[in-house]
């Protein structure tokens, strides 16, 4: 009932965005179960494409995570996600960054204006600044937006592609002659967003040029893998 919720709320504390339970013990956001389990998550070693790099697996924990820095004004969580990264602090992301040519250049995938005035922030900004404090680079807006899309939450792949064709352009006027772009984007699904930022520099542009996201929204048939795994794992327990 709503009551006891609220009483609930009073003594143990706020909620946690990730089992939603109150807890008087959050740091701040997750309470110390569901920091346990998202460290566990951040493990996973996970590369969905060529030069592509994702810090985290789509999981119910992670996607309320993201969708709390998206939708509910929580930027903060785009730094908090990438200081819990495993593959940042240790693992894949920092292993292959630092052997690619420096310096690295964070280039968030842009919102459009109107998306912008909606949110306050662009979420792969805050992202790629908290990749380049770990990883020490620079954040750069060589991308811009030319048109409004849908979101891409509920297409298809080919309309994905369709959705952002052709959506961006790169404003870089005077490319630097070393380092490594990495354009920074939430979630790798289908890769569509991604694919036209990198076709907005150009087969021409000098520099190597690689992607890393926030999640990795894996195919279906990999999680029901990942989900018999677990089960399989619980009843032999």
């Amino acid at each position: 009932m709503r009551w006891i919720e609220n009483v609930e709320r009073f003594v143990f504390g706020a909620e946690c965005l990730g089992c939603r339970a109150p807890s008087g013990a959050l740091d701040p956001w997750l309470c110390p179960e569901c920091v346990k389990e998202l460290e566990r998550e951040s493990t996973v070693e996970l590369s969905p494409g060529p030069d592509t790099y994702s810090l985290y697996p789509m999981r119910p924990l992670t996607r309320r995570l993201v969708h709390a820095l998206k939708y509910r004004g929580i930027s903060g969580m785009a730094t908090y996600l990438v200081k819990h990264s495993a593959s940042v602090r240790c693992g894949l992301v920092r292993e292959e960054l630092s052997m690619f040519p420096k310096p690295l250049y964070f280039v968030p995938v842009p919102l459009h204006r109107a998306r912008y005035r909606e949110r306050g922030y662009n979420q792969a900004e805050k992202i790629a600044a908290a990749l380049s404090l770990a990883l020490d680079g620079k954040v750069c807006r060589w991308l811009k937006r030319r048109t409004f899309v849908v979101s891409q939450t509920k297409l298809s792949k080919e309309e994905r592609e369709r959705n952002v064709a052709f959506a961006f352009e790169c404003v870089l006027k005077n490319p630097p002659t070393s380092g490594t772009v990495i354009v920074v984007d939430d979630v790798f699904t289908t890769g569509a967003t991604t694919s036209a930022c990198l076709a907005a520099f150009g087969r021409d542009f000098a520099l190597p040029i690689k992607v890393c996201t926030l999640l990795y929204d894996e195919p279906a048939s990999a999680v029901a893998d990942f989900v018999a795994d677990n089960q399989m794992e619980w009843e032999v327990e």
